[in-house]
């Protein structure tokens, strides 16, 4: 049995146990995954409640449904991760769905030292709509409960001034004085912020930048050596393994969802 995506709605959307979803939510239930009336679905409504419903009516602008169980949303890791990512010259879209999809709280973009994409103004405009719209459907076909908020591209100095009070900054490093990552151990009250630099490293302007601001630790991700644009991935998927956060299961009420037509 083929498991569907979630859809996410705002607070309110779902009135008197019924749903609708519209505009681009609609068009991808009807074209894409072929929804009909007698189907069912599953949606979050505003983070924090999961609703399984019964299509009712499927139209490409409009699919309507009326809710069949209500449970607590389920999906999102007991710590709040911020990914500083460096922007490769290359594959930031899939550094972004990935890191979605393993469990990070906010994805921001960063302009390094040693960077090679330095997105203008217009160009980082258009890729931060971009990159919304990609963590979106990757937290909802995740299970997740909520989408990651994705910054705009902006300096190390600047996504760091961003963060929450309290919160540890890890950077990724591949050096021999690095603490294993797995070995960190994480307060699920305070966040904490990866920072994932460049193919290159982080350079001597970025470093200082990091002492300047809240200090911060070395950690690594094993011996060997991982791309840019995966290391997001990789370091939030064993920060959470090292908690027993990827220990549970799917949600019952996502697994037992009825399957949609591929």
């Amino acid at each position: 049995m083929l498991r569907v995506p979630r859809f996410f709605v705002d607070a309110g959307a779902v009135r008197d146990g019924v749903v609708v979803l519209e505009g681009e939510d609609a068009a991808h239930l009807t074209r894409s995954l072929r929804v009909r009336a007698g189907e069912r679905l599953v949606v979050v409504e505003d983070g924090r409640w999961m609703h399984e419903i019964l299509v009712t009516e499927a139209l490409p602008a409009r699919v309507t449904g009326a809710v069949q169980r209500t449970d607590p949303a389920s999906g999102e890791p007991g710590v709040a991760i911020h990914v500083l990512q460096a922007i490769p010259a290359r594959g930031m879209d899939d550094a972004i769905e990935a890191v979605a999809i393993a469990g990070a709280r906010a994805i921001h973009p960063v302009v390094t030292e040693r960077g090679v994409a330095r997105p203008g103004a217009p160009a980082a405009e258009r890729r931060t709509v971009r990159w919304q719209a990609i963590a979106r459907e990757a937290a909802q076909l995740a299970g997740r409960a909520r989408v990651p908020v994705v910054a705009a591209p902006r300096s190390l100095d600047g996504a760091l001034a961003a963060l929450p009070a309290g919160c540890r900054i890890l950077a990724c490093a591949a050096t021999a004085d690095a603490t294993p990552i797995t070995e960190v151990d994480l307060d699920r009250d305070h966040p904490v912020a990866l920072v994932i630099g460049p193919e290159g490293g982080l350079g001597p302007g970025d470093l200082s930048t990091l002492h300047a601001a809240r200090g911060w630790e070395r950690v690594h991700l094993g011996e060997r050596i991982v791309p840019s644009r995966l290391a997001g991935f990789m370091a939030v998927s064993l920060l959470l393994g090292a908690r027993g956060e990827l220990d549970r299961a799917p949600s019952e009420l996502r697994a037992n969802t009825a399957s949609v037509s591929s």
